[in-house]
C-alpha cells in the first residue's frame, strides 16, 4: 500500500471527498504552473475536483506561485518536498494525498493538454478502470520534431527512439497497447490499494500499464496531439 507523505511544509491543506484528483509533479514550472492550472480547472468546473501539485522544492519559486494562487482556489494543494526527488516518488505522494476516487496525472509543459482530461476522466466514469492518453492511437500525434527545429536532429531521434520502444514493449508483452511511455493518465484510485508506482522515470509506465492488463483491469487508449515544448 501506499504511505502518506510529509505534509509539514504545506498549509491549509482541506480534506474532503472529492471525484477528481488532478496530480502536477513539478520542478522548475513557475512560468507554466499558473496557467496550466486555470486552464485544467476551467476545463472540470462542472466537476467535484482538487488538483494537487507535488514541488521537489523548486529553485524558480514554482512553490511560492502555487501558494499564492491557493488564496483564490480552494480547490488546490500544495505539497511541498524538502528532501525527496523524482517523477515515481512525486506521484506515490500525490495519490496518497488525493480524495478524488479518480486520480489524473500529466506533465506541466504544455505537452499535454488539458482539454484532454475530460475525456480521460469520462471513460473512468463509463466503466474504464483507466484510460490513458495516446500519441500513437489512431488519431493520435507527436508533433515534436516538426516544430522543434533547434535542435530538429536530436529530436526526430528521440520522438522515433520513443515509437520503437513502444511497438518493442506491445510485441514483448504481447499486448494491442499502443502508447507505453505516454505519463497521461485517468485511473481509478482504488487501484492503489492494490499496487503501488516504482521505477525512477519514464519506465514506471511501462510497468503500471503491464500490471493492469496482467490483472485484467480494462483499460483504453484516448489519442491527443503532443504539442513541442
Amino acid at each position: 500500500g501506499l504511505f502518506l507523505p510529509n505534509i509539514f511544509n504545506c498549509r491549509n491543506i482541506i480534506i474532503m471527498n472529492r471525484e477528481i484528483s488532478v496530480i502536477l509533479p513539478t520542478y522548475n514550472e513557475s512560468g507554466n504552473i499558473g496557467q496550466l492550472v486555470d486552464e485544467i480547472s476551467n476545463h472540470l468546473r462542472d466537476k467535484d475536483f482538487e488538483i494537487i501539485v507535488v514541488d521537489d522544492n523548486s529553485p524558480d519559486g514554482t512553490a511560492q506561485v502555487v501558494e499564492g494562487m491557493k488564496k483564490d482556489n480552494q480547490n488546490l494543494k500544495l505539497l511541498c518536498r524538502k528532501n525527496e526527488r523524482g517523477l515515481t516518488s512525486a506521484l506515490n505522494d500525490g495519490i496518497a494525498l488525493a480524495d478524488g476516487h479518480i486520480i489524473v496525472w500529466m506533465d506541466c509543459d504544455f505537452q499535454m493538454p488539458p482539454s484532454v482530461v475530460p475525456e480521460l476522466v469520462k471513460e473512468v466514469e463509463n466503466g474504464y478502470d483507466a484510460a490513458i492518453g495516446s500519441r500513437y492511437a489512431d488519431g493520435g500525434k507527436d508533433l515534436r520534431y516538426e516544430y522543434n527545429l533547434n535542435s530538429k536532429y536530436l529530436t526526430v531521434l528521440q520522438t522515433y527512439l520513443s515509437i520503437a520502444i513502444c511497438r518493442f514493449t506491445s510485441f514483448l508483452f504481447a499486448s494491442n497497447h499502443k502508447d507505453w511511455t505516454s505519463g497521461f493518465i485517468a485511473i481509478k484510485k482504488k487501484l492503489f490499494d492494490r499496487m503501488d508506482l516504482f521505477g525512477e522515470y519514464g519506465e514506471y509506465f511501462m510497468y503500471l500499464i503491464h500490471n493492469l492488463e496482467n490483472s485484467g483491469y480494462k483499460i483504453t487508449e484516448i489519442p491527443y496531439t503532443l504539442a513541442p515544448r
